[in-house]
């Protein structure tokens, strides 16, 4: 048995640690391919990779670029949600008997907090390093926020509660029917992504051909689109919902047209549609974004016996939240590849707001109000 504090700090300085050895190992199979450069340069590149999956800026020549690859995000998030497990373990280890709920909140809210200052502590100390002073804020809060989800989903899950244990019945109807529209925006935007890809294989190939990679560069590209994976579902799930999304100045896709501008020659890029007013007939994609409000609504008035406003209540809170986890998840996946045309990649946040989550709202409140009315009329028959 560890002591608690060394064990909350010292693992979330450890998880750190394992996502920067993580990103080195990808980066030195390509380095095999450049291995004029010097070591300590591909060593700083690789800091600078893992501080990006945090929010900082990677400088490559005279561009930056900002977007963040949350795949990476999301496997370093994994890594804190371990520790956060084992040190809410480890804190209750060093307690006899029963704790009260007081106890429990501390050592739980406890837990999260010294994973955070392990993890955060490094992060600034590797920020200051590679970028300076000026360079740390940036990386320090999206570890921050890394750490602190990533532990806390740990900490939960070790403490054998779930985040539906607690509070009234109908926010803990809602808080199921938002992880069932959560899990339905995952599917969604896979689906609609694997069809672009699927009908742009033709011109994703061609430009993999152009580029001309040998095995290790193809070992490398393939975890590199697996790192930006989430935000290439972000963006699909954007066009699905009508709100669309940007790939850098000049160029905009949506249910309702395309426009395309200058773009580099990375195979990704080969799922776009071609430019051009789209078919009426992609109108109907919409229908996707309505079932995942509807999922997340259903579900919100599934259990439980509640009378026609608490069913409200849990579908439209469910529709909301649902919305919310949405636009965030469309914000983190903005960002810049460089300079000039190449700024502003992602869904586009305002039409989000006015399209996408009214959207979401109304289809969970609504089938909300249908999934109560049958179950009533069910009931009486």
């Amino acid at each position: 048995m560890f002591p608690w504090p060394v064990a909350a700090i010292g693992g979330g300085a450890l998880a750190g640690i394992a996502g920067l050895l993580l990103v080195a190992g990808v980066v030195l199979v390509a380095w095999f391919s450049a291995i004029a450069i010097a070591v300590p340069t591909m060593l700083a590149f690789s800091a600078q990779v893992w501080l990006l999956a945090h929010g900082a800026e990677l400088a490559i020549g005279g561009s930056g670029i900002t977007l963040v690859p949350l795949g990476l995000t999301v496997a370093f998030a994994a890594l804190c949600a371990s520790v956060g497990g084992f040190a809410q373990r480890q804190g209750r280890l060093a307690r006899t008997g029963e704790l009260t709920p007081a106890e429990n909140r501390g050592l739980f809210l406890g837990s999260i907090a010294q994973v955070a200052l392990g993890y955060v502590g490094l992060t600034v100390l590797v920020a200051w390093a590679v970028a300076g002073p000026s360079g740390i804020l940036r990386p320090a809060l999206g570890a921050l926020a890394v750490s602190v989800i990533g532990g806390g989903v740990g900490a939960l899950v070790a403490s054998g509660r779930t985040a539906s244990d607690s509070g009234a019945k109908w926010v803990r109807r809602s808080v199921r029917g938002a992880c069932a529209g959560v899990l339905g925006l995952v599917i969604a935007g896979a689906i609609v992504l694997a069809t672009a890809v699927v009908l742009g294989e033709t011109r994703i190939a061609a430009l993999e051909n152009s580029l001309k990679f040998d095995n290790g560069g193809l070992f490398v590209w393939s975890l590199v689109v697996l790192a930006y994976l989430p935000n290439l579902l972000a963006w699909a799930l954007a066009w699905v919902l009508g709100a669309g999304f940007t790939v850098g100045t000049g160029s905009m896709v949506t249910l309702w047209t395309t426009q395309l501008g200058m773009l580099p020659a990375l195979p990704v890029f080969g799922a776009l549609p071609p430019a051009g007013v789209a078919s009426e007939w992609l109108l109907s994609w919409l229908a996707l974004g309505v079932a995942i409000g509807g999922v997340a609504g259903v579900v919100a008035v599934l259990r439980g016996r509640t009378n026609v406003l608490g069913a409200l209540a849990s579908a439209a809170l469910a529709g909301l939240a649902v919305g919310l986890v949405y636009l965030g998840w469309a914000a983190a996946s903005r960002g810049a590849l460089g300079n000039l045309r190449l700024v502003g990649l992602g869904p586009r946040l305002v039409e989000s707001l006015l399209i996408a989550m009214p959207l979401l709202l109304l289809s969970a409140t609504l089938a909300g109000l249908v999934a109560w009315f049958v179950r009533r009329r069910r009931s009486r028959a």
